[in-house]
């Protein structure tokens, strides 16, 4: 099981967008996937019509009292595919700031991801975290064995890869844990633009092997997909977005080394 944190203190560069359609990806594939919204944006939970009105219960709820509200209370299952959400709610933007002077505030989520994988069986875990570095991201990566980033053809959101990357180097040196690149993801790609073009040239030669062969071109039918709470691969399988996500799950399982599950099951205790 892999559990991959899509980390990018810069906004607007698809990250939610990414967690949602490759998860979705990997789902219509046959595998069990759980795709965690940690950004209070709910950006995510609403990307997969999810009402966060509606919600009882949310991952912030899960933070603050685990014991109460465990991970496995507030999952919901999407459509018929084997995909789940841990959905969130604006109420995290709170819950942050009550964490900040928690003890082990860092752990809550890796805590509560594995009482419910004791029970539970998952392929992929996909986290969304905030475009911030506070307590929230940094839940997210103590939680995940890699993480994966995505940046736009820009020198703004390039750059803001190193920091990102100082604030993991000391994360994972102060709380002695490992975490392992997937793999940087250019995204919002424009064909024939010279600026693209550059800032592709750059991140490829900083990163190397580590950016995915697989880009994510700019493509309407991407928002529209998100505006009508469904994964690209579901509402138009056929768009050039659901064919750059599904090559993007090849990609990711390639480098995970997933074997294809023999039976995915359907139904949350299968």
């Amino acid at each position: 099981m892999k559990v991959i944190s899509v980390l990018n203190q810069k906004g607007g560069v698809a990250k939610t967008t990414t967690t949602l359609n490759v998860g979705a990806c990997l789902a219509a594939k046959g595998y069990r996937v759980l795709l965690i919204d940690l950004d209070p944006q709910a950006n995510l939970t609403m990307g997969l019509g999810v009402e966060v009105e509606d919600l009882k219960y949310a991952v912030n709820d899960t933070l603050l009292d685990p014991d109460e509200v465990p991970l496995e209370m507030i999952l919901k299952q999407i459509g018929d595919l084997p995909l789940y959400l841990a959905p969130g709610h604006i109420d995290l933007a709170e819950t942050e700031f009550k964490l900040i002077s928690s003890a082990g505030r860092e752990y809550r989520l890796k805590n509560a991801l594995e009482a419910l994988l004791e029970n539970h069986k998952f392929d992929f875990i996909f986290i969304d975290g905030p475009p911030s570095l506070g307590v929230l991201t940094q839940n997210g990566i103590v939680a995940c064995s890699h993480f994966l980033i995505p940046t736009e053809p820009k020198f703004y959101a390039f750059a803001g890869i190193d920091t990102l990357n100082r604030m993991i180097v000391r994360l994972t040196k102060d709380l002695r844990f490992k975490v392992d690149v997937m793999g940087v993801l250019i995204t919002m790609f424009e064909r024939g633009t010279k600026l693209h073009l550059e800032v592709a040239e750059a991140i490829h030669e900083q990163f190397g092997d580590k950016v995915f062969k697989t880009i994510i071109y700019k493509n309407i039918k991407l928002s529209e997909s998100e505006s009508q709470g469904i994964p690209i691969i579901i509402y138009d399988k056929r768009a050039p977005g659901a064919l750059n996500y599904d090559a993007l799950a090849e990609e990711i399982i390639e480098r995970s080394g997933e074997p294809l599950p023999d039976d995915p099951g359907v139904g949350l205790f299968a």
